[in-house]
């Protein structure tokens, strides 16, 4: 059986009938989805490639090899409560709402037959077949499953063929095969924890038909992290915190949501700033000491605590407070300078701080030790601001009537090393051709093909323009060598042209920016 035609759409285990808004199915085994098979032709015959049907022909004109068997069955499913067949713009074949025309299916219950729409395209009841008719075009023409009533799209889809309309009705079917939408579904159920100052990526996952877009459709992911339109979710994350958010996954036919929870986690804790309770008094260290005392209160007396230091996040290590809450932590791995200490509890993932202060450690002998130097540079230019062509002169020689010939222009030098870098634009005019007798060309018949000239190796930032505008810097140095430019001119004498000698100027401008 040939699918790449479409033509009579005959129901097997069920019968159509019309109804107010859409359309409903009366299925002859209610175990049974309802069921459709596509026939080429009304007459059960296929049709061949190059068939021209008129608009409005009810009987083909020239009927192909016959179908003997109906074994191809397209399965609706159990939300499929109808059909319908329709013309779509190619694309928007699952989009009911944007059909162009479109019609009821079934016209007598308990018949086999739905009205064939590559016979009768006049039939359909709804849109713009018309215009579709009178200005012709590139359409798909099908039917669907449809459900609640005819509002939407039954998950069994669409099937469809490709027919070419001509001005005025005449309409041939392009080979193509019918398809058949599969809905969006979002397959990844849950996304992993992240760690805060740690590369994250997770690519979402969905099953549908065609390139699938993935947006953020509510909610906001964690900051730090980027959603992409091929649905990596990525980046670094820089806050502690739980985000919820809803991203969305479309393929221009159908689409699916789905809610997600990223919880971000840290690997120590924040530094605490003027905000932060539980300050405590911590005694500077003495020049030399390796250790501070860190009075956490009678509340931690005798615990374990987790000692940390700023400003890169530092872990001292594990130390144990006194029977008065005080807790001695060893600074030695600290240098010399300003540093702020807490304590939180281990294994704690919200590193709730339970006492800090911030210190001053002396140098003692031994620290590394720092000293200054001011470096001054003065960097000059030569200040340089000229435009250079180099030939005063092109000769296209003798050119024949509806000829063309091209000669370059030759090197055009331009030197910006300008106190105060700006940019620039490199653009050349030209006058029309005339002849001392009066004749003249128009400025048309020359084309400029702008380029650098040859040995040239451009800066960054110093690039080649089209047609009249030659080139472009932005605030960049061309030095003192310059930016060397060239073209490449073209010049077609009209068919029609007067013989004769003829001459044009051509002006090249260097304007600041």
């Amino acid at each position: 059986m040939n699918l790449k035609k479409l033509g009579t759409m005959a129901a097997a285990v069920a019968a159509l009938s019309l109804v107010a808004g859409g359309f409903t199915a009366t299925a002859a085994n209610a175990a049974s989805a309802p069921q459709f098979y596509l026939l080429d032709g009304g007459d059960g015959h296929l049709i061949a490639d190059d068939t021209v049907l008129e608009w409005d022909s009810q009987v083909l004109a020239s009927p192909g090899t016959q179908v003997a068997d109906l074994d191809t069955p397209f399965v609706g499913t159990a939300d499929a409560t109808g059909a319908a067949y329709f013309l779509a713009k190619p694309g928007t074949e699952s989009q009911l709402n944007t059909w162009t025309a479109s019609s009821d299916g079934a016209l007598t219950p308990g018949t086999t037959n739905i009205l064939s729409p590559n016979l009768t395209l006049s039939g359909f009841l709804f849109g713009q077949w018309a215009a579709v008719k009178a200005n012709g075009g590139d359409y798909s023409l099908g039917f669907a499953w449809t459900k609640n009533n005819g509002l939407n799209i039954a998950d069994a889809g669409v099937k469809f063929v490709s027919i070419h309309v001509n001005p005025g009705g005449t309409w041939t079917f392009d080979d193509q095969a019918p398809a058949q939408t599969t809905a969006v579904k979002i397959t990844t159920a849950s996304l992993p924890a992240a760690t805060v100052g740690t590369t994250y990526s997770q690519q979402l996952a969905a099953d549908g038909d065609a390139t699938i877009a993935w947006s953020v459709d509510a909610g906001t992911l964690p900051a730090g992290l980027t959603l992409s339109g091929t649905g990596l979710l990525s980046g670094t994350p820089t806050a502690a915190a739980s985000s919820t958010f809803t991203v969305k996954a479309d393929n221009g036919k159908t689409s699916d949501t789905k809610q997600y929870t990223v919880v971000a986690s840290s690997t120590a804790p924040t530094k605490p700033g003027a905000s932060t309770p539980n300050k405590v008094d911590i005694a500077d260290p003495a020049k030399g000491a390796t250790t501070v005392t860190v009075p956490a209160g009678a509340a931690h007396a005798n615990q374990t605590l987790q000692a940390w230091a700023w400003s890169d996040p530092t872990n001292l290590g594990l130390a144990t407070a006194d029977a008065n809450g005080n807790v001695t932590v060893d600074i030695s791995s600290l240098t010399a300078g300003e540093h702020t200490i807490a304590l939180v509890a281990p294994g704690d993932a919200a590193f709730t701080v339970l006492a800090w202060d911030t210190i001053t450690k002396v140098s003692a002998a031994g620290d590394t030790a720092t000293d200054t130097v001011d470096l001054t540079a003065a960097v000059t230019a030569s200040d340089l601001w000229s435009l250079n062509a180099e030939s005063s002169k092109v000769d296209f020689g003798s050119v024949a009537r509806d000829k063309s010939v091209t000669k370059p222009l030759g090197k055009v030098t331009v030197v910006d090393d300008r106190s105060v870098l700006k940019g620039w634009d490199l653009k050349a005019a030209w006058s029309s051709f005339k002849t001392t007798a009066g004749d003249e060309i128009p400025d048309t018949a020359l084309a400029v093909a702008p380029k650098f000239y040859a040995g040239y190796t451009p800066v960054t930032g110093v690039a080649l323009g089209m047609g009249s505008q030659l080139g472009t810097s932005s605030a960049v140095s061309t030095l003192s060598t310059g930016a060397l430019f060239d073209a490449d001119l073209t010049f077609t004498a009209p068919k029609d042209a007067k013989t004769g000698d003829y001459t044009s100027t051509l002006t090249v401008t260097l304007t600041s920016k």
